[in-house]
């Protein structure tokens, strides 16, 4: 896929050049939307888990000031399971990468007459261009973080002018198109989850905890990119510090199916009371259950640091040194928890002393347990 991505780029980079003479540039004098007068709005989030789960503020920051205007939301198969129940949205479209199946769905979300569309891809997309200039003609399109696409929106907000603010913080400045206050938006917002699956994490939890509660450390070992992955020798000296450093912990291994054997491995490996690994083939919405019922989370630059942070859970989280992605995309509301690598690459270089003694200040700062 990766040597596939600069002809995809060259592709887009040649469509744009040529169709651009048909696009529409946004207004100069953009004024805030009257909300009042606005019933529907579709938004555009066709890509990761996490990408959706920091757009949530928004939605119900929308919903919490204009209440009537109807939400959908165009997604990706990637994060439709987080989705696709969500009463937040009146209506789902799905971006699926088919160019037949892709032209039905943007001849559906034309049909639904939307009063506004936001992009909220925060890079220039031609992808997400095209389709804010498709999907609602003639109607405002609000961005964020555009640059070189900048003046084909009506409204944009360009995060990274030199702004450190947190991903949430900058994407909520979306808002103020619709003419919202940004500080009156609950910037925690938590994904949809079906009653049925808080029960079945309830249920692994009492077997877990047992009576008293004992303090539960959840530890991801799954990430979108091996670049994200640490290794296993780093990973057992790290759990085993914190099962010695906090009585009666349980650690619990948070897998995917495809890293279950690594799971059965380390789990293997530690062989000590406490240690066992999350039920198998969990679905997102179950997987958010149980980061939610967490005391802390220790995690890659994932999904899970979001929904985790949602819930108010606190975070340890490992990030590249990248472009200071960290300051975007770092724990929310924590002054402390990310460690952040020595090189642009990978979170290799990270030691163990590194993580631990983030994960100590985590736990004194949040009062989370007593060690």
């Amino acid at each position: 896929m990766n040597r596939l991505k600069p002809l995809e780029k060259w592709f887009k980079a040649a469509f744009f050049g040529v169709f651009r003479r048909w696009l529409r540039k946004g207004q100069k004098d953009f004024r805030p939307l009257d909300g009042r007068r606005i019933r529907s709005v579709l938004f555009l989030r066709p890509e990761k888990i996490g990408d959706m789960v920091i757009s949530f503020p928004v939605f119900d920051g929308l919903r919490k000031h204009f209440p009537h205007i109807r939400i959908a939301i165009l997604g990706s198969p990637r994060n439709y399971e987080i989705i696709r129940d969500d009463p937040r949205f009146d209506t789902v479209y799905l971006y699926r990468k088919n160019v037949i199946g892709d032209l039905f769905t943007l001849l559906a979300m034309r049909r639904g007459g939307y009063d506004c569309v936001v992009d909220m891809i925060g890079n220039d997309s031609v992808t997400a261009l095209f389709l804010s200039q498709l999907c609602a003609d003639g109607k405002p399109r609000i961005g964020v973080g555009k640059k070189a696409y900048r003046e084909y929106y009506d409204f944009n907000y360009d995060h990274r002018m030199g702004n450190t603010g947190h991903i949430i913080e900058n994407t909520l400045k979306l808002l103020t198109a619709l003419g919202i206050d940004t500080d009156t938006v609950d910037p925690y917002a938590i994904p949809h989850i079906r009653q049925e699956a808080w029960k079945k994490i309830d249920a692994f939890l009492a077997d877990v905890s047992g009576s008293p509660r004992r303090p539960v450390v959840g530890y991801n070992l799954s990430a979108g990119s091996r670049t994200r992955l640490w290794a296993k020798e780093k990973s057992l000296e790290l759990i085993q510090r914190i099962c010695d450093h906090v009585e009666d912990c349980r650690v619990i291994l948070i897998t995917s199916p495809a890293d279950r054997r690594r799971g059965d491995e380390l789990q293997r490996l530690l062989d000590r009371d406490g240690i066992l690994q999350s039920p198998p083939n969990l679905s997102l919405t179950e997987v958010s259950a149980l980061v939610a019922r967490l005391d802390l989370l220790i995690s890659p630059d994932t999904s899970l640091v979001h929904i985790a942070r949602a819930f108010k859970v606190p975070v340890v989280g490992l990030y590249s040194r990248y472009m200071k992605n960290f300051l975007l995309w770092r724990p929310y509301g924590q002054e402390v928890g990310a460690v952040v690598s020595g090189n642009d690459d990978n979170i290799f270089d990270i030691t163990v002393d590194q993580v631990f003694g983030v994960f100590t200040q985590v736990l004194e700062r949040f009062e989370v347990v007593r060690s």
